[in-house]
């Protein structure tokens, strides 16, 4: 898909689930509690600090099992072929209008009236579309929980939101980095040189 292709689908998504939430809130008098101290600040830098170093260990250190392979895998097959042509700033359009779309969605409006769990586990089915994805749905599962748990802590939406974009153009910026590299072996967890 071309570059600009994925930037319009991407953007038409996030816009959607926007709109979607901006709806919700309303029908169901769930105002956004943003938050958006300097503590938020600094939690949400730091998450998605942490989501990308384990991002980048499943990628190219963690040791072969269902989990890095099936990440690798996606990453490689599907990611990489969709995402790996995007220019600088696309990549951080897409981060940061993925980083409120999903997070208000997800976190503003399913965690209030399903709670944390059940957000999570629709966020990571949200990310994953059949049985070959599964890996991938699982770690943005456990990404969901994380931002969930952001969100709880802090009580508002920014540092969820921060570090989700954050994340997200930190991730697409590997991506538009390495999209050129062998695919990472799923014997060794590292690349094949």
């Amino acid at each position: 898909m071309a570059a600009r292709k994925v930037l319009l689908v991407a953007l038409a998504t996030q816009t959607a689930l926007i709109l979607l939430s901006w709806w919700f809130a309303r029908l169901l008098y769930l105002p956004p509690q943003w938050g958006g101290s300097a503590r938020d600040v600094i939690l949400g830098l730091g998450t998605a600090l942490a989501l990308a170093a384990i991002n980048y260990w499943l990628l190219t250190r963690a040791p072969a099992g269902w989990m890095a392979n099936g990440v690798r895998s996606v990453y490689h097959d599907t990611i990489v072929p969709i995402f790996g042509a995007l220019g600088p700033l696309s990549a951080i359009t897409i981060g940061i209008a993925a980083g409120v779309g999903e997070e208000w969605f997800f976190r503003g409006i399913i965690q209030p009236l399903a709670g944390m769990p059940v957000a999570s586990v629709l966020f990571g089915l949200a990310h994953s579309g059949s049985r070959r994805l599964l890996p991938f749905g699982v770690w943005a599962m456990g990404m969901g929980l994380v931002m969930g748990g952001l969100t709880s802590l802090t009580g508002g939406l920014a540092a969820a939101m921060l570090a989700h974009g954050v994340y997200d153009v930190l991730a697409l910026e590997y991506i538009r980095r390495t999209s050129h590299r062998p695919p990472i072996s799923a014997e060794r967890g590292a690349h094949t040189q």
